[in-house]
Parts: structure tokens; sequence; C-alpha cells
């Protein structure tokens, strides 16, 4: 009897647990355990099986129809950027992925073409820049030498014999560097057209 006894406090225990527990989970004390045993357990696992090949194929099938969909989208925008050659009567998509390759293989080289020229031109505009700096310079001491030779001009007219400026030969000297300048400045008294007054 001793044992019955001992049972049966063990289920009403058990009970008081569960009841315990059920009142929890209607007040959103704690949420209840479910009940596993290894029967349920294996019972999961053989449903999960059935019903996961099926799962994951679908999966896969949507996967792949968004992809194939997504590959039909950048086949059309490729279409529009690569230029389709007229004499295929059909563009297919191999055709269309080697022409691509050509375009672009044709890019890089206009690129590369208009970077060299764009590194000589950027090279020649700085040594047009030293050229014109070197010129302004040379204007400036002419300017200058003019200056200093009207000056001590002023000072003296036997000063004024002994000095000699040649003209006809800077007026020259400008000309043949290329730049034209005497015959843009209106104040020149020898260019190619017109004798010495």
């Amino acid at each position: 009897m001793e044992v019955n006894t001992y049972n049966i406090q063990v289920l009403l225990q058990a009970a008081e647990y569960l009841e315990r527990k059920e009142r929890e989970a209607e007040h959103g004390y704690a949420s209840a355990l479910p009940f596993y045993s290894k029967d349920s357990e294996k019972r999961n696992r053989q449903k999960n099986k059935r019903t996961s090949p099926g799962n994951s194929r679908s999966v896969h099938n949507e996967l792949e129809k968004h992809r194939r969909a997504q590959l039909r989208h950048c086949l059309e925008q490729l279409k529009q950027q690569v230029p389709l050659s007229s004499d295929s009567t059909r563009n297919t998509t191999l055709n269309l992925l080697r022409r691509a390759q050509l375009h672009i293989k044709k890019l890089k080289e206009q690129d590369e073409r208009a970077k060299l020229l764009k590194d000589r031109l950027r090279w020649e505009q700085q040594e047009l820049r030293v050229r014109l700096q070197q010129l302004q310079g040379g204007v400036e001491r002419m300017r200058n030498d003019s200056l200093g030779s009207a000056v001590s001009s002023e000072r003296s007219d036997s000063d004024r014999e002994d000095v000699e400026i040649d003209v006809e030969s800077m007026v020259w000297t400008l000309e043949s560097d290329g730049l034209g300048m005497a015959q843009t400045v209106e104040h020149s008294y020898s260019t190619p057209e017109h004798a010495w007054l």
C-alpha cells in the first residue's frame, strides 16, 4: 500500500504542477512547454522529411524563376547598349555576349587612346605655359630696355646718338618664334607686308 500511496502522491504532484503551468500560461506569465516524447519526435521528423523535399523544390523553383527573370532583364539591357550586327538573321544570346565582349574591348582601347591624348595635350599645355612665361618675361625686358633708353635719351642729346635700337630685328625675332605678335600689334613699325618708313 505504501508504494501505491507514493505513486498516487507523485501523480498528484504532477497534476498540480501541470495545472499551475496552465494557469501561468493563461495569465501570460510564462509559456507552457510542449510535451515531448520520443514517439512524437520521430513523427515530427518523418513529417518534416515528407514535406521538406516538396517545400525545398518549390523554393528552388521560385529562386530559379527569379534568376531567369533577372538574367532576361540583364540581356535586354545589354541589347540596348551593344550595337547589334545586321548581318546575322538571329541574334542569339551567345552572339550578343560575343558582341558585348568585342564592344567592351573597343571601348577600353578608345579609353586608352583618349588617356594618351589627354596626357600629351596636358604636356603640350604645360610647355606652352612655360614658353608664354618666357616670352612675357622677354617682352617685359624689351619694355624696360626701351623705357630705359627713352629715359637716357631725355638726359642728353649726345647720349641719344650713342644709343641704337634695332627695332626690325626685335620684331623679326618675335615673328620667327611663330607667335605672329608683330602682325597683331598695331604699332609695329616693321612687318613683312610693310617696309620700314
